[in-house]
């Protein structure tokens, strides 16, 4: 539809439909769009908070604050404010596109990870109760590694020198607070001693 030096980097297909006159599909797509995306940020900005309680619970973060529960709401709602204020802040500061391409290297990194764990869990654990079991192990994890690597390393040399720095400052969280209050860690202690 549009040559590919010419393509809009910030709305390809909307930009597209509008260049050859479909005004109508030209709206459908960027309704479509604008839905698709506050879909997935309310379910990023539900989702997070609950991922900090359950570390919280592990020991991982501090429990204090992470893993505080609402006496009313039932919900671990200093987490879900300070993922607010994150949220918001990052969209008040930086461009789209880098939040984009941040949200698209987060969530390949994660399905690597995953993939990853099916393999570790199938070599670590094999009779494990299973009730979701991933087809043609260990191709698909295999497959699932190496795609997602592949579109990582497509992605922006600064999306992924973001990523690593954020990986960083993950392990300095790992390294200088979870790995001693982890709760695993400390009960595998405490049954070898």
């Amino acid at each position: 539809m549009v040559p590919t030096p010419e393509i809009n980097k910030d709305a390809a297909v909307v930009d597209a439909f509008r260049r050859v006159g479909l005004t109508w599909m030209q709206y459908l797509v960027a309704a479509g769009a604008m839905t698709g995306i506050t879909s997935v940020l309310l379910v990023m900005m539900l989702s997070q908070p609950r991922v900090m309680l359950a570390l919280a619970r592990d020991g991982l973060v501090p429990k204090g604050f992470f893993g505080d529960i609402h006496p009313k709401f039932r919900t671990p709602w200093k987490s879900t404010i300070l993922t607010g204020l994150f949220v918001a802040s990052m969209a008040g500061f930086l461009p789209l596109t880098l939040l984009a391409e941040m949200t698209n290297i987060g969530t390949l990194f994660a399905f690597v990870l995953v993939c990853a764990g099916v393999l570790a869990m199938r070599k670590a654990n094999p009779n494990a109760v299973r009730p979701f079991k991933t087809p043609w192990v260990p191709f698909v994890p295999i497959m699932g590694i190496l795609v997602c690597s592949a579109m990582i390393i497509g992605l922006d040399s600064v999306t992924q020198l973001v990523a690593f720095l954020w990986l960083l400052v993950g392990l300095v969280v790992y390294f200088s607070y979870s790995r001693k209050n982890s709760l695993l860690r400390n009960n595998n202690l405490d049954a070898d001693s």
